[in-house]
């Protein structure tokens, strides 16, 4: 039987081996690299997690390009450390060890060509769908690393896909259309020391105790055949007054969907699996004066939504069928306002999300909306940036804030201190954001760059 897990590292291996000959031949070979250590500790307003260290990292990021006529190979692949452990693999593009203190994480490795009005790109790679700042709502192509939000930014936590790209490029049109053979998960906190791993396990239901999944192995990934192919397209028309774009997805979503089903002697299995999903989508900038408008919007039809386990139990307590899942069409609509007056950088969103039918079994509400609001500012000779990014979740007034102050002591040394805050909303509803409150830390950051 192939292995196909190993048949996939052993082709990325082999990439970097051909990208080291093609590197041998370049014309021009560039190297890039970071050296970044992090340690964040919980703050006062956490309950389990006051006083430890949520976060504590190295991470050695290296970044290769080599050129070759109109050809060339990009690199992008980290080393990571964790003194806390959380380290967690998505069990298909990642190589991390079980006790989660150690990975290396290849996010791109891609060969480009150039030929001109097109263009042809194979390998790993990452690319940032729709105009939202911070939030999902086209940007569905790549998935996300759910192990870590701790001082990490929306981008950052986009992880590559294992695809091939055909582009076109016009005077006024870009149109790039994927094959993505292999499906790619999000990771999950499935590291035994992650501090997201028991909100997303928790370790009790009821009076059941929950026997959480610890490797991929648990759950059930699509079957490695070309049925199991996703497909992407988007085109991008630009003109002078404003800028449209439109998004087309059929794959998988990226999450699993958790079963909790009741074992003897008070105990639940817990265990999931992947779903097919559709999305279509279109987005626009208008410039106005000294604002842009932002507007975005994506819809999925019949898509599979989790159920919760509370519903779940409640079915089985009661002798009843439960899925792990339900479908519901979908629809999310963003607009947003960004304006730059005298060195600032302010952004404002609103986000609206709504699942058509009724939602009382769903890990969900039907009508969920939000408001987002970013503002920057650079100070000392454009050496200190001061920022603020606030999430409030309007219907039961969750929110996450994230305050950084970031200071540059020479072009290539920069430090940092980032609070991450997680309330809840009044009378104890956990809304949006409420479930990470134990996740509030303040992070001091160092990075030189070379």
């Amino acid at each position: 039987m192939i292995n196909f897990r190993l048949l996939r590292k052993s082709l990325i291996f082999a990439l970097l081996l051909a990208a080291f000959s093609h590197s041998l031949a370049a014309q021009e070979i560039s190297y890039s690299g970071s050296l970044s250590s992090l340690a964040g500790i919980a703050l006062p307003n956490t309950n389990d997690n006051k006083g430890k260290f949520l976060a504590g990292t190295l991470i050695f990021d290296n970044t290769l390009k080599a050129y070759l006529n109109e050809s060339m190979f990009y690199l992008n692949a980290s080393l990571i450390g964790d003194a806390v452990g959380s380290q967690s693999s998505n069990g298909v593009s990642a190589f991390v060890s079980d006790d989660g203190h150690f990975s290396l994480k290849v996010k791109e490795a891609y060969f480009d060509y150039n030929g001109g009005f097109w263009a042809l790109r194979a390998g790993r790679m990452i690319a940032a769908w729709g105009k939202a700042d911070g939030i999902q709502i086209t940007d569905v192509l790549c998935p996300q690393d759910e192990s870590t939000i701790i001082a990490s930014s929306y981008k950052e936590s986009r992880q590559g896909i294992d695809a091939l790209r055909l582009s076109y490029t016009g005077n006024s049109l870009q149109a790039d259309v994927y094959w993505i053979p292999f499906f790619t998960p999000s990771t999950l906190p499935l590291a035994k020391n992650s501090p997201i791993r028991n909100i997303l396990f928790p370790k009790n239901l009821g009076e059941y105790s929950l026997s959480s999944p610890a490797r991929y192995d648990d759950f059930e990934l699509p079957e490695k055949k070309f049925a199991s192919s996703e497909y992407a397209a988007r085109v991008g028309m630009y003109f002078s007054r404003f800028d449209l774009s439109f998004y087309g997805f059929y794959g998988w979503d990226d999450l699993p969907f958790m079963s909790y089903t009741a074992e003897p002697l008070s105990s639940v299995n817990v265990n999931g699996g992947y779903e097919r999903m559709a999305m279509l989508g279109l987005d626009t900038a208008i410039p106005a004066g000294e604002f842009v408008l932002r507007f975005e919007s994506a819809f999925f039809p019949e898509r599979y939504m989790q159920t919760s386990a509370d519903w779940q139990a409640e079915r089985q307590g009661a002798g009843l069928d439960f899925s792990a899942s339900e479908r519901h069409s979908q629809i999310i609509g963003l607009a947003g306002l960004d304006w730059s007056p005298s060195g600032w950088t302010i952004t404002a969103q609103y986000i609206a999300d709504y699942a058509f039918g009724e939602a009382e079994s769903l890990d969900r509400k039907s009508y969920q909306h939000q408001a987002s609001l970013t503002v920057e500012k650079a100070l000392l000779n454009d050496t200190m940036t001061l920022s603020a990014l606030a999430f409030l979740d309007l219907r039961d007034f969750s929110s996450s804030t994230e305050l950084s102050a970031e200071y540059s002591l020479t072009d290539a040394i920069k430090l940092a201190l980032i609070g991450n805050i997680f309330l809840e909303g009044p009378d104890g509803k956990t809304g949006l954001y409420g479930a990470y409150q134990d996740l509030s830390c303040l992070t001091l950051k160092g990075t030189i760059s070379f």
